[in-house]
């Protein structure tokens, strides 16, 4: 488990998630306040594919090209074991034995993934009639893609009955990702630069 957004001690950093207003650049959520899963991720896939239109003629196929199709974000996760203090895993559904598994961190993580797919990015008034259409945020290593939830699945089953399995698509609006190269050490180093000033890290280079 992570303790929070920046937490990365153990070299393996959380995959965080975010809730930007209309102008895709601020935050709704409260400073140091984001969602992290309580493990990250087994799996991170990220799709892309081209709009191609194929047409069947007397000469043979006429293939039209619409350019590149949205690019979609799956993720393969689990919750974590439901693990309750000096009692230790929890498969328990019943609060009438000192608590169950509804009374653990990783269950609370679950329900805030959970209300995030539900509310895709959007805030309610006390009616429930949309007041404000946000964009949810994905960070990961050096890539951030914005975009909104289109599935989510949860499975439970008998063999883990101490964690659920979750699966999610999200639909990418748009990407930043920062490349590193170390090509492009060897293009941009120059002979005033210090001897030992950043050795051994490449410089990023940033792409949308």
């Amino acid at each position: 488990m992570f303790a929070s957004p920046t937490d990365s001690t153990r070299g393996i950093r959380p995959v965080v998630f975010d809730v930007l207003g209309p102008d895709w650049e601020t935050s709704l959520l409260p400073e140091d306040y984001r969602l992290v899963l309580h493990a990250n991720p087994q799996s991170l896939k990220v799709k892309y594919s081209k709009n191609v239109t194929r047409i069947q003629t007397r000469g043979g196929f006429v293939e039209q090209h619409w350019g590149d199709a949205p690019t979609n974000l799956d993720l393969e996760a689990v919750t974590g074991g439901f693990m309750r203090l000096y009692s230790g895993l929890s498969n328990i559904t019943s609060t009438k034995y000192g608590g169950g598994r509804r009374e653990t961190i990783a269950y609370d993580k679950y329900l805030d993934l959970l209300a995030l797919f539900q509310n895709n990015g959007s805030v309610f008034d006390a009616r429930g009639n949309i007041v404000l259409q946000g964009i949810i945020k994905v960070t990961f290593d050096e890539g951030v893609w914005l975009g909104w939830f289109q599935t989510f699945t949860v499975t439970e089953s008998a063999d883990k009955s101490y964690m659920f399995d979750m699966s999610a698509s999200f639909t990418v609006h748009k990407e930043i990702v920062t490349w590193r190269s170390t090509l492009s050490t060897a293009n941009s180093a120059t002979d005033s630069a210090p001897a030992n000033a950043n050795a051994g890290t490449p410089p990023l280079l940033d792409g949308t």
